[in-house]
C-alpha cells in the first residue's frame, strides 16, 4: 500500500579533495515493506520536473532512477560495480558505481537508508558519495 511520507536526504560528496553537501526535505511516497520497498519524490531546483524513484531489494540493492528531462539510473549494491547512465545538462555519461556500504532500516513505519559509493569515469574515481535518507510518516 502506497502512503505519503516525509523524506529527508543528506548528501555529502568528495571531489578532488573538496567536500560538499546538500540537505533537503521533500514530501513523497513509500510503498512496500521492510527490505523491499520504493521511495518516490519529485525533484526541485534545477532538476524540477524530474521524478526520483529509490527501489530497495532485499535491503541491499538500490536502484535510483530519475525520470524526466535528465534521465538517470544508478544501481548501488555493496561490493559490486555497475555501469550506469547519468544524464546531466551537459549530456549523457556512463559512470561506474561501486558501493562500499548499504544499510537499510526502513519499514512501513519509516526509518533510515544509508549508503556510501564511488562514481568512476574511465580509469579514475570522480567522486566519493555518502547518502542518508530518512523516511517518516507525513
Amino acid at each position: 500500500m502506497e502512503k505519503e511520507v516525509v523524506i529527508k536526504i543528506v548528501d555529502r560528496h568528495e571531489l578532488d579533495g573538496d567536500t560538499d553537501g546538500l540537505e533537503t526535505t521533500v514530501v513523497g511516497s513509500f510503498e512496500g515493506k521492510k527490505d523491499n520497498y520504493t521511495i518516490t519524490y519529485a525533484e526541485d531546483g534545477e532538476l524540477e520536473g524530474c521524478q526520483v524513484s529509490i527501489k530497495v531489494e532485499n535491503g541491499e540493492c538500490i536502484t535510483m532512477t530519475r525520470s524526466g528531462m535528465f534521465e538517470t539510473e544508478l544501481i548501488i549494491q555493496r561490493g559490486k560495480r555497475h555501469n550506469c547512465s547519468y544524464s546531466t545538462p551537459a549530456g549523457l555519461l556512463m559512470l561506474g558505481v561501486f558501493a562500499s556500504r548499504v544499510e537499510s532500516d526502513i519499514d512501513e513505519n519509516g526509518g533510515k537508508l544509508e549508503f556510501d559509493y564511488t562514481l568512476d569515469l574511465g580509469a579514475g574515481v570522480v567522486s566519493e558519495n555518502y547518502l542518508v535518507i530518512t523516511v517518516t510518516e507525513a
